[in-house]
Formats: structure tokens, sequence, C-alpha cells
């Protein structure tokens, strides 16, 4: 394990970890384990393809500089349950269905988002 992994894993139960990785690693979409302050703890090996480290925060992915005004992760954090968010993103050209997932363990949540576009109603679409 590297370093400054085994540093931001130090303080994580290794069964959240263990428990991650069964669930998500098959996962088709990247799939990301947060703190509540968007420093990603580790993530699914469709991230890891794609280049997600931990250590990083997940909004440094989109090249920003903060949280996203559209995240729920705060709110899903604070009322203990998922969160979730479709919308279109101009960027990306594609409809996202988002979803945010306290673990109940501190503050500890599961984010990722599927891009739904093929099956999008066509009201989601901005006109051109």
């Amino acid at each position: 394990m590297e370093k400054g992994l085994e540093k931001i894993n130090s303080a994580i139960d290794p069964d959240i970890l263990k428990a991650f990785h069964a669930m998500w690693d098959i996962f088709p979409s990247p799939v990301l384990l947060l703190r509540k302050d968007r420093t990603i703890l580790d993530c699914n090996q469709t991230a890891t393809a794609l280049g997600v480290r931990p250590g990083m925060k997940c909004f440094q992915l989109s090249g920003d500089t903060g949280i996203h005004n559209l995240c729920l992760g705060n709110e899903a954090l604070e009322q203990g349950v998922a969160k979730r968010s479709v919308v279109y993103s101009p960027a990306r050209k594609q409809v996202l269905d988002s979803y945010w997932l306290p673990l109940g363990q501190g503050d500890l949540f599961v984010h990722f988002g599927i891009d739904i576009t093929e099956y999008a109603k066509p009201e989601l679409f901005p006109e051109t």
C-alpha cells in the first residue's frame, strides 16, 4: 500500500473498506468513498482505471476548486438518508443519475453517478 493511502485509510475501519470493495468493485461506473470534506478515501476498480486516486478531492476530478453546488453529500450525511439527483451535464453532454449514500459511520459516504443519457426523457435535455 502506498504511504499516503496508508495514512488516509488508517482511520477507517478495515471492515468498511472490505465491504466497499466487495460491493462496488464490479460496478460499471466510478464509485467513490468520501469524507464530508470531499477527500476521496477509496474508489472502485472503474474509478481507479480512470485515474482517480485516494487523497484527491472529488470536485478536483472536474477541475473545480470547491464543492459542486448540486452536491447532496452534506444533506445525505445530516439527514442520514440516501439522496438522488438526475441532471443534465452540459460539459459532459450526459444525463447523470447521481447518488449520495451515508454509511452511518461519522462523516463517510459513498457517491456515484450513472450515465443514463440513452434512457432519458427528452425534456431533460436543453433545447437546441
